[in-house]
């Protein structure tokens, strides 16, 4: 009996490494994702955003996504009747399919500033310039929080959830780098501290923390025990870094508001403490904006302890 190992093959070698061979699903997936990119690509912005926001607002109802969506709408805020949580989740699929094309045109969207207005009266531009973390949630088109970062002059490192198919993967990172020049990190353990690292060199570090993170801790949201995202009010006071909260409004079209406000971190004798009451913080002012705009926001996120 020979008791060499064998040879292995590549696929085997390439799955050891953590790059997963791409399936048949995986390619015609991929193919279908490069043909709508080209479709958009012809339309431009505008007609890309409005077709796909049609689209979507058409077909998105029929998704059992819908139900979860409209279910959370309702304990969230029991006060709208069955008429406006309809006209609500209507609109937020039709953001949701805009900012789907507009992902797919960021390159072109970089190159047009003037559809982004910033507003940010109350962030110091001084203590940020030293570093600092910025905390936002799927509002409006998310994908361009850092756009923003960008204009006021920073250089912008985010952490983000990696796609299962590596060729969408691979295609969607190639148009979202651009606009992260200090560095775009996969969702894991040690990107926590690749973002330490460039915040105390003075970047700015975005994360999304509005989605159920079953590792953080528990805060009020919308009156009922949602999970939270510790993360930016732990790098902020671990650092000694400012937290920003941002969001991205759509204020129609392709057209965008960018808004930061200031999140007080605590800093007392006991981190713990002070990292629980900046994520509470936190977590308010997000549920404080999506009250003010609840069309645009992912109602679908299993946000809370006992969402669907």
């Amino acid at each position: 009996m020979n008791d060499l190992p064998k040879r292995r093959s590549r696929s085997a070698r390439r799955r050891e490494k953590g790059a997963r061979v791409p399936t048949l699903a995986d390619r015609l997936e991929y193919a279908a994702l490069g043909s709508v990119a080209g479709l958009l690509g012809w339309l431009g912005i505008d007609r890309a955003s409005a077709l796909m926001g049609r689209t979507w607002r058409l077909a998105a109802p029929f998704n059992k996504r819908h139900a979860r969506a409209d279910a959370h709408l309702a304990a969230a805020m029991p006060e709208l009747s069955p008429a406006e949580r309809r006209a609500i989740l209507g609109d937020m699929w039709e953001n949701l399919g805009r900012t789907a094309a507009e992902t797919l045109l960021l390159p072109r969207l970089l190159a047009e500033p003037d559809r982004f207005e910033i507003v940010a009266p109350d962030v110091d531009a001084e203590a940020t310039q030293a570093g600092a973390v910025f905390a936002s949630l799927h509002m409006g088109n998310w994908e361009l929080g850092a756009v923003g970062l960008r204009l006021a002059g920073f250089k912008v490192a985010a952490v983000y959830q990696q796609l299962s198919n590596p060729l969408a993967e691979a295609f969607l990172r190639a148009r979202r780098e651009p606009v992260y020049d200090a560095g775009l990190f996969p969702r894991e353990a040690a990107s926590a501290l690749k973002l330490r690292s460039l915040a105390r060199t003075g970047a700015a570090v975005g994360v999304l923390a509005d989605l159920r993170d079953a590792t953080g801790i528990v805060v009020p949201f919308f009156g009922r025990p949602a999970y939270a995202n510790t993360l930016p009010a732990l790098l902020a006071r671990r650092l000694s870094l400012p937290m920003i909260c941002g969001r991205v409004v759509r204020t129609g079209g392709a057209r965008f508001r960018m808004e930061a406000v200031p999140i007080e971190v605590p800093r007392t004798g006991d981190v713990e403490a002070d990292v629980a009451a900046a994520t509470a913080t936190l977590n308010a002012r997000f549920e404080a904006w999506i009250r003010e705009t609840p069309s645009q926001w992912m109602w679908a996120h299993r946000k809370w302890r006992d969402a669907l």
